[in-house]
Order: structure tokens, then sequence, then C-alpha cells
């Protein structure tokens, strides 16, 4: 069995049992970075190391038989071992698992995860703010239309009262005409029949 095949099967254990939701999860409780963990779900790393089987038993309180994490036994649990006084010196007591060296590609893997999530939430904050810009740019050409047609209602007003005004001219001057003794017409009548005699 491979390492990979070892760890879907910690993976899917740990999941049945509800000790971890999701592989997010598991990555986080054992200081892993999750884009390693599911590069080996995918197959993309071909083969998990020790130490990553390592982290992940000892953040889950070592309840996978180390034996099985190396390979040497059928015995998934710690659990289904026998009593240790029954237990050869090959099992987990007399074995010490090797050190947690830094491990620099996940290190950068774990780094540029991050910044493409920084990046990510920083394109979805930028596009969110162009929406708003763009609705109120919307709304600010609605409000300038609106002056506009406001602006021509005024025009239009001020056109009718103009002519108003000067409707009410000519009505008051036809009725000062009418307080005249004689129509203006008769006068100019009176003065052509003076002028034929």
């Amino acid at each position: 069995m491979t390492t990979n095949e070892i760890f879907k099967k910690m993976l899917n254990w740990l999941y049945a049992n509800k000790k971890a939701g999701n592989q997010t999860d598991v990555a986080r409780k054992a200081g892993l970075n999750e884009v390693t963990v599911s590069r080996i779900l995918n197959g993309r790393v071909k083969k998990a190391k020790q130490e990553t089987l390592w982290a992940v038993n000892n953040a889950y309180g070592n309840v996978f038989n180390p034996d099985w994490l190396r390979g040497d036994s059928e015995v998934m649990l710690t659990a289904d071992l026998a009593p240790v006084a029954e237990q050869d010196n090959t099992t987990m007591h007399n074995y010490t698992p090797p050190s947690a060296t830094p491990d620099m590609s996940s290190m950068i893997n774990a780094i540029i995860a991050a910044n493409d999530n920084t990046i990510m939430s920083l394109k979805r904050e930028l596009a969110g703010k162009d929406e708003t810009i763009a609705g109120r740019d919307a709304l600010v050409s609605t409000l300038q239309q609106q002056v506009s047609d406001l602006r021509q209602q005024n025009d239009d007003l001020r056109q009718q009262v103009a002519d108003l005004r000067k409707a009410l001219a000519a009505a008051q001057s036809k009725d000062v005409l009418k307080e005249y003794p004689f129509s203006l017409g008769a006068a100019e009548d009176d003065q052509r029949s003076r002028a034929t005699k």
C-alpha cells in the first residue's frame, strides 16, 4: 500500500468517525498546507511523505497504528493492537517518528495559497466597489436627466407666463378703450365727414 493510499484511508476514517469534517479541518489541525493535502488526495503528489502521515496521526491522538502507517501491518488502529505486554519490539512504543523538518515546498505553497486568497479577496472587494461606482454613476445620470427635464418644464412655464401676460395686457387695453365715450372708429369717421364739407 502506498503512502498516498494510507493517507486517503486515514482521512476517510477520520471523516467516517466524525473526527474531521473535511480536508481543510485535517490540514489545519495537523499544521499542514491545505494545498499539499489536496494534491496528495488528487494524486498530484506521487508519494506522500511519512512526516505528513505522522503529523495527522499526532494531531488526532495517535489513533493510527505506527506500523500500519509505515506499511508494515494490516492493523490500522492503535486500539485494535494486542496489549503492550504481548507486543514485540516493533510496536509503536519502540518506534520514534522521524523528526519533522521544515518542508520548503510546503511552506512556499502555503505562502502562494495565502497570497492567492488575498488576491481573490481584493478582487472581490474591487468588483464590489466597481459595482457601487457604476450604480452611483447611473443614479447621477438619471438625476441629471431629471434636472434637464425640470429645466425644460420651467422654460415652458416661463413661456406660458409670458403669453398670459401679453394676453392680460391686451385684454386690459381693450377694457380701457371701452371707457372712452366714443369708439376710435367713430372719431375717424367724424373727422372724414368734416373734411369733405
